[in-house]
């Protein structure tokens, strides 16, 4: 029977199956966090082909603990038939229980003192000494409206919740006071926001014995930014250190060598530093969990050298962008189609009334926007009397017939007019008196930096972010400060130390948790009057060579401000 035969129907259950150089990492670092013992239950409540029971088992049996109660649940019924077919073709006199039953849902009623619960002979499910998972991904826009609200009254989550959340929270109520449990889960939780609530309850709940993040290294076949961590519900009554391992994609680079050659990312582990493998080259780093103040905070991996870098910058930052003014999000028309073109005349036949010019990712440039690809966008909104307003269209006669043309489909948002607004309008128009304003522009996910200066009058769309001077104390140039530190060198580091949140490719995230974050030295230093020349003159120059020598000056001269390398 083929391993990966229903592999389709694991897809729709945000399964994913675990290779076994990982499987065998886990059961490897479960077993040496466990005094061992005969006797001993263990179980995997996501059980897709039984490839990480498989490995435990045998890991036990290498250290010659024989004596295995083994259980399994899987909502997925042709898994559970796979994996009892190989559990027993590698370990045919095994104690084995595998139930076509929803994990979350026997924890529910264990937690709730279920007595009726009649799934082993009458008897209700034990507590376990291991637990090994592969919790399915699913996140909250995938989950129905019940399915979400049941995890969160149930699990106490909030926030964007996935629900390998809630199996990392429910596994707290099966597992023994000195069981420990080693878990594959997405990396997303360690630096987003909305995961901020599941790191405390995580750090709350357990003795965290270690994180292991594989990040973009392809280590699923999937498009899935995996992290290993093992943890015990034994909480420790003092302070402890979390070890921290992180392996990542690299591109060559020419001031550090090569240290060694590996044959996966697991053996990679071992080294710190750049390896080669079969896949590409990998970075090593190997260090302790740090969180700013609380542990809801963004967690990240510390070493020596991250430590002393992170201190000196913090010792020469005068304040954060957002000091200067808040980060925000493009609009979001939830009709593009409909309000957004790049050539009304010819696509519609007459330009309405309400255009205005509109910036998109694909306008992405370096201190000045490139100018190709321009949109325009049919804008809705005014701005009178200190407050927003939708635009009375019977003055606006070609847009008036423009948006009543297409009145069906923009009716047709069903949330528009349950939140009183009228079918005409942008979902998320932001504030219109802003877009006149002097802002720069960012666009979310790219290798480097792409932060532009806007003095166009442009609206933002919700693929990029934005920002403006709201500070009346800080200077009128600041805006150019800003600029030059956000297309750094030195603020990729920055980014890389403090959040290390990367995608495939080594594409960052440059969202408004983290933006909002990035230093900003005293503008009265001449160091900083002197960024501040160097980024207008970027932002004016059309010769590419010529910026390119402007912007190693500011690289240069952004690593001396804050006194790093």
């Amino acid at each position: 029977m083929s391993r990966y035969k229903h592999v389709e129907s694991r897809k729709k259950e945000g399964a994913h199956y675990t290779p076994e150089v990982v499987s065998d990492f886990i059961s490897n670092k479960i077993i040496s966090n466990f005094k061992l013992k005969d006797n001993i239950k263990i179980v995997d409540p996501a059980i897709g082909d039984g490839e990480l029971l498989i490995s435990l088992i045998k890991q036990l049996y290498d250290n010659s603990i024989v004596n295995i109660e083994v259980y399994g649940f899987d909502i997925n019924k042709k898994s559970i038939e796979i994996s009892k077919l190989r559990l027993l073709e590698h370990y045919p006199n095994l104690k084995l229980t595998l139930l076509n039953e929803d994990f979350l849902n026997i924890c529910l009623e264990k937690r709730n003192n279920c007595n009726t619960l009649d799934l082993l002979d009458n008897k209700n499910i034990p507590s376990f000494d291991l637990l090994i998972a592969n919790p399915p991904y699913i996140r909250t826009q995938n989950l129905k409206e019940e399915q979400s609200r049941v995890l969160r009254e149930n699990f106490g989550l909030k926030g964007r919740l996935d629900i390998y959340q809630a199996f990392l929270i429910a596994m707290s109520s099966i597992l023994k006071p000195d069981g420990v449990a080693g878990v594959i889960v997405s990396n997303r939780f360690l630096t987003t926001k909305g995961a901020s609530h599941f790191r405390e309850m995580l750090y709350d709940k357990y003795t965290i014995k270690g994180i292991w993040d594989f990040g973009d290294t392809k280590i699923f076949e999937a498009a899935i930014l995996p992290a290993v961590m093992v943890l015990t519900p034994s909480k420790s009554k003092k302070s402890y250190t979390v070890p921290f391992s992180s392996v990542y994609m690299t591109e060559k680079n020419n001031e550090l060598d090569v240290i060694h050659e590996v044959d996966n990312q697991i053996e990679a582990l071992q080294y710190n530093g750049i390896v080669s493998s079969k896949n590409g080259l990998f970075i090593v780093k190997n260090g302790e969990l740090r969180f700013d103040k609380h542990s809801s905070d963004l967690w990240r991996l510390q070493d020596d050298e991250t430590k002393v870098w992170l201190n000196k910058v913090i010792d020469n930052t005068w304040c954060t962008f957002k000091d200067i003014g808040k980060i925000r999000v493009g609009v979001k028309t939830t009709a593009d189609n409909v309000f957004i073109r790049s050539n009304w005349d010819l696509e519609v036949g007459y330009e309405p009334e309400l255009l205005k010019p509109l910036i998109t990712h694909h306008n992405a440039g370096r201190f000045h926007c490139n100018g190709t690809n321009k949109k325009y966008i049919l804008y809705t909104h005014t701005h009178e009397n200190e407050k927003r307003k939708v635009i009375d269209l019977d003055q606006f006669p070609l847009s008036k017939k423009y948006l009543e043309s297409h009145k069906e489909q923009l009716s047709g948002r069903k949330y528009i007019i349950k939140a009183n607004r009228k079918w005409n309008e942008i979902w998320v128009p932001q504030n219109p008196k802003l877009w006149n304003e002097n802002k720069i522009i960012f666009r979310d996910i790219s290798k480097q930096p792409m932060f532009w200066f806007d003095d166009s009058s442009s609206v933002v769309n919700g693929d990029c972010y934005w920002m403006l001077n709201e500070n009346d104390k800080m200077p009128k140039d600041i805006l150019w400060l800003v600029l030059a530190i956000a297309n750094s060198k030195f603020i990729e580091k920055f980014y890389d130390c403090k959040f290390q949140n990367k995608l495939y490719s080594n594409r960052r995230r440059f969202i408004s948790q983290y933006v909002e974050q990035f230093p900003v030295p005293n503008p009265k230093l001449q160091k900083s009057k002197d960024l501040i020349s160097l980024s207008k003159q970027c932002f004016n120059e059309k010769d590419k060579k010529v910026q390119e020598d402007l912007e190693h000056k500011i690289n240069e001269l952004v690593l001396d401000i804050f006194q790093v390398n």
